[in-house]
């Protein structure tokens, strides 16, 4: 959970972290082997969701398909 700007700041750099490592997999891994490197990207993308989540819960941005409170769909007449 993040809590602070602090915080917030260095989940995003984890999340960078995390997509560098998972580029490298998928430049070294995928072209070889596709079945492994889903077993070895599996963790890093479990986490990488987990964190995008714990942002967007911070920053107030909400699922597609959740309405935003206050947000009123205007009536065209």
């Amino acid at each position: 959970m993040i809590y602070t700007e602090e915080g917030l700041k260095k989940t995003q750099e984890l999340v960078a972290d995390l997509e560098r490592s998972l580029e490298e997999l998928r430049r070294s891994v995928l072209p070889i082997n596709e079945q492994k490197y889903h077993i070895m990207a599996a963790g890093c993308i479990s986490q990488i969701r987990q964190m995008r989540e714990e942002i967007d819960e911070y920053l107030g941005i909400v699922p597609y398909n959740v309405p935003v409170p206050g947000q009123q769909v205007p009536v065209l007449a």
